[in-house]
């Protein structure tokens, strides 16, 4: 339909049937034609604004042909990204239709280094970790099965244990939302680290959701894939000394460690640096208790 003549008669019935059959791409479509109007209306009121000095261009028939060539540039331009008005209306509409997306970020999540970024699979585990914190959850075997790793993470980065395990279960769900690969073995990757094209170690393939203009969308991207716990908690600390220093030495401090790591793109979610603090407090108490903090 975005490649139709401006002026098909049938567009408006092609455009009842694709909203009829997904809803998502009819609002979209709507967007676009809402958008195309504008847009005809612009390059109408900048003729209008132009002197017309050759009297062989100002005759009804030339009028009609330039009217008709402005509308076709206005459908076409719509049709491949316009003004950004199209993306407004259907975020818009998406958050009127589904109010939590107001939670999820209106773009693709920002990269973490290169093309390497982190998973929104694993950023929207983070609510119901947090919830965990506080109701009970059964949080201490992933505390037990990533505690030694997180140690030697800690002396690189200078934050203590308790905060890159709280930061971990806030990525994982506690562990119940781990990256598996094609044959459902663990990949250890804690923190949903993607491969990028300097990454030589293993990936896995994995179908992840991400929210593009505020709709999700099921997309399969590579990830790293580590051999252990230690491993991934050895790269992370890599990532974070080269893209996030500002975090580097943020010690027990989990809100000041979330808040730097946040100010550079690492999350999304403006909750997020309370959500660690709030997880890593219950994660220091039990460490505390098995003296393991």
């Amino acid at each position: 339909m975005a490649q139709a003549l401006a002026s098909d008669p049938n567009s408006i019935t092609a455009l009842r049937q694709t909203a009829n059959t997904n809803s998502q791409a009819g609002v979209k479509a709507v967007a676009q034609q809402f958008e195309a109007l504008l847009m005809q209306q612009m390059l109408k009121s900048m003729r209008d604004a132009t002197p017309q000095y050759d009297t062989l261009s100002s005759s009804p028939a030339s009028s009609m042909f330039r009217s008709m060539y402005d509308e076709q540039i206005a459908s076409n331009m719509s049709a491949h990204g316009g003004v950004g008005l199209a993306d407004a209306i259907v975020r818009q509409i998406s958050i009127q239709q589904d109010p939590s997306l107001l939670k999820q970020p209106w773009h693709t999540p920002p990269s973490l280094f290169g093309k390497s970024t982190l998973t929104t699979k694993a950023a929207t585990a983070a609510s119901g970790a947090a919830k965990d914190a506080g109701d009970g959850g059964n949080t201490s075997s992933f505390i037990d099965r990533i505690g030694n790793a997180a140690k030697s993470a800690s002396a690189a980065l200078g934050v203590s244990p308790h905060v890159l395990v709280a930061q971990a279960a806030l990525e994982t769900g506690w562990g119940r939302k781990p990256l598996t690969d094609a044959a459902g073995q663990d990949t250890h990757n804690l923190f949903g680290v993607k491969a990028g094209k300097d990454w030589q170690g293993k990936t896995a393939d994995v179908t992840t959701t991400e929210y593009v203009n505020g709709v999700p969308q099921k997309k399969t991207e590579t990830f790293r894939a580590y051999d252990s716990y230690a491993d991934a908690m050895s790269d992370y600390a890599s990532i974070i000394k080269k893209r996030f220093s500002d975090a580097v030495g943020s010690g027990s401090d989990a809100k000041s460690y979330g808040t730097a790591l946040q100010s550079k793109g690492y999350a999304t979610d403006p909750s997020y640096a309370g959500k660690l603090a709030l997880v890593a407090a219950r994660v220091q108490k039990q460490m505390a208790g098995s003296g393991d903090a």
